[in-house]
C-alpha cells in the first residue's frame, strides 16, 4: 500500500518512490515498477521452475541413488556370496586333503602294524613249529626205541623158544633112539628139517625164494607171524621164512605156482600198505620179487590158521 511521503510530489508505494504529476502518478514510472514487478515474477517463476526441475532432479537423484544402492548392495551381496562360496569350497578342498592325507597315513600305520604283527605272529608260529617238532621228534624217537626194545625182546623170547623147542625136540629124539633104531632114524630126519627152518633161507632151500617181503617199520612180531600163517595156509604156497633182521626183518616166500601175491598181501588184515621195490628187475638173475609192507598196528586173532 502506498505512503505518503513528507513531499508532496513524492508518492512511496512498497518503498518505491513515485513522482506526482497533474492526473496521478507518473505514467512512465508506474510502468517501469510494473515491469520491475513483472520481470521479478518471471524471475520468481524461472527460480520455481528451476527448483521445481531441481526437486525432481534431486528425486530422480534419490531414486537413482537407490536403486544404485540396492544394485550395490546386491552386487555386494552376490560377491560376498560368491566370496563365501569360494572360501567354503577351499576351505572343504583343504579339509578333503587333509583328510585324504590323515587316511593315508592311518592307512600306512595299520599297514605297518599289520606287517610286524605279521612277522611275529609267523615268528611266533615258526618258534612254536620248531618247539613241536623237536617235541615231536623227541616222541617217535622214544616210541622207535620202545618198539624196537620190544621187537628185540619179542626176537629173542622167539630165539629162546626155538632152542627149548630144539632142546625138547633132542630130547625126545635121544629118549625114543633108545627104544628102536627105526624111529631113531625119524627122529634124526625130523630134526633134521627143524635145523633146516631154523638155518638162513640160503641154506634151507637149494632154490632161490620167489618173493622177499621186507616188513617196514614200526614192526610187530606178532602180526609178522600171522602174515606167514596166512601165507602159509594157502596151497600156491609152499613155504614161508623169517629172516630176523634187527631194522628190516624179510619174510621169504616159495611157491608151488605163480600166485598174485601183491594182491593177496593187501587183502590181509595185518597189512596196511604194500609197496612193490622198482629198484630191481624182478625175477631178474633168480633174484625173489621184492615188496615192502607197512604193518596195519591192528591186533588179529591167528586162531584158526
Amino acid at each position: 500500500m502506498g505512503t505518503k511521503s513528507d513531499n508532496l510530489d513524492v508518492f512511496e508505494l512498497r518503498g518505491r518512490k513515485f513522482k506526482r504529476v497533474k492526473n496521478g502518478l507518473d505514467e512512465e514510472e508506474v510502468a517501469s515498477f510494473i515491469n520491475e514487478l513483472i520481470s521479478e515474477r518471471d524471475t520468481l517463476i524461472k527460480h520455481q521452475e528451476h527448483l521445481s526441475s531441481l526437486s525432481r532432479l534431486a528425486e530422480k537423484t534419490v531414486v537413482e541413488a537407490e536403486e544404485l544402492a540396492k544394485q550395490i548392495q546386491k552386487e555386494a551381496a552376490d560377491q560376498a556370496k560368491a566370496e563365501t562360496s569360494a572360501i567354503v569350497a577351499k576351505a572343504e578342498e583343504q579339509a578333503q586333503r587333509i583328510i585324504e592325507e590323515q587316511r593315508a597315513e592311518v592307512i600306512a600305520m595299520a599297514n605297518r602294524e599289520a606287517e610286524a604283527i605279521k612277522a611275529n605272529a609267523q615268528q611266533q608260529a615258526e618258534l612254536l613249529l620248531a618247539e613241536k617238532a623237536k617235541e615231536i621228534s623227541s616222541q617217535l624217537r622214544d616210541v622207535a626205541h620202545r618198539q624196537y626194545t620190544d621187537l628185540l625182546s619179542q626176537l629173542e623170547n622167539l630165539r629162546q623158544q626155538l632152542e627149548a623147542l630144539e632142546a625138547e625136540f633132542k630130547h625126545k629124539l635121544s629118549s625114543l633112539s633108545q627104544e628102536a633104531s627105526t624111529e631113531a632114524l625119524e627122529a634124526g630126519k625130523r630134526d633134521t628139517e627143524f635145523q633146516e627152518l631154523v638155518k638162513a633161507p640160503s641154506q634151507t632151500n637149494a632154490g632161490a625164494p620167489d618173493w622177499e617181503l621186507q616188513i617196514l617199520p614200526p614192526l610187530d612180531i606178532m602180526q609178522t607171524l600171522g602174515i606167514m600163517n596166512s601165507l602159509d595156509s594157502l596151497p600156491e604156497i609152499e613155504k614161508t621164512e623169517l629172516i630176523p633182521d634187527i631194522e628190516k626183518p624179510s619174510i621169504i616166500v616159495f611157491v608151488r605156482q605163480p600166485i598174485q601175491l601183491v594182491d593177496v598181501l593187501r587183502g590181509l588184515p595185518q597189512v596196511a600198505e604194500v609197496k612193490e621195490d622198482a629198484t630191481d628187475a624182478a625175477g631178474a638173475d633168480n633174484k625173489p620179487m621184492k615188496v615192502q609192507i607197512a604193518l596195519s598196528g591192528k591186533t588179529v586173532s591167528t586162531k584158526g590158521n
